[in-house]
């Protein structure tokens, strides 16, 4: 959707000041952890296949200019026992004061989710992990809709597992894993970290759950 098309939306007044819960790790004393993957740059068949045998709950912070019509249904197999959220349209910066830009980055990406998935998305994933504690962000998020900013405390990349925090894995841990061609491989590395820890991977939506809004059909995209 185009960046032009943002002022179209119009949001909802904004209820309260107070700022969005921001989440690096979820409080609950269940033994699980998250899975996030971010962006949508690269549909890894590996990576699929991958969740597809292991049933893994997934929530997908998509960057909506990277969902082409040919990923659509990638990103619905994939996300079949997670969810589909916002990472913004093109993937820039939102530790701004700027809240037409914000509200070009985020708020479209509500309408156009929701058209393609049939679920508008109820969280929020900063670009580069900047600005989640921002006036103007919580503002106009909060208008379009969003309910939690989501972090993470754990990173999976290259094959390679590192830790916001020095205690490692703990219930409630959110991954950060990419849409990259190494997919696969930080999977597995994410899954048996977690196992090593007696954890298990659940859904993020479980525990951070949306507002109540009955779902829509999803319709096909047009380039």
């Amino acid at each position: 959707m185009s960046l032009a098309l943002a002022a179209a939306f119009s949001v909802a007044p904004l209820a309260s000041a107070q700022a969005l819960p921001v989440t690096y790790r979820v409080a609950t004393k269940d033994p699980v952890v998250f899975i996030t993957i971010d962006d949508g740059i690269v549909a890894s068949q590996a990576g699929l296949d991958y969740v597809e045998k292991h049933r893994l709950p997934i929530t997908s912070f998509l960057t909506s200019s990277q969902v082409t019509d040919s990923k659509v249904r990638y990103f619905e197999r994939i996300s079949r026992w997670g969810s589909v959220q916002n990472h913004t349209t093109t993937h820039a910066s939102l530790a701004t004061s700027d809240s037409s830009l914000i509200k070009a980055q985020v708020c479209p990406v509500q309408v156009d989710f929701r058209r393609t998935f049939g679920t508008k998305p109820w969280m929020l994933r900063p670009p580069y992990g900047a600005g989640p504690d921002g006036h103007a962000l919580n503002q106009v998020a909060r208008r379009c809709h969003i309910t939690d900013i989501v972090m993470w405390d754990t990173v999976v990349e290259q094959g390679r597992i590192s830790y916001r925090y020095g205690d490692g894995l703990k219930p409630g841990s959110v991954i950060l894993l990419h849409y990259s061609a190494n997919l696969a491989v930080d999977l597995k590395v994410a899954v048996s970290a977690a196992r090593a820890r007696g954890l298990r991977p659940a859904n993020l939506a479980n525990y951070l759950r949306a507002p109540h809004e009955p779902r829509t059909p999803a319709v096909s995209r047009r380039s």
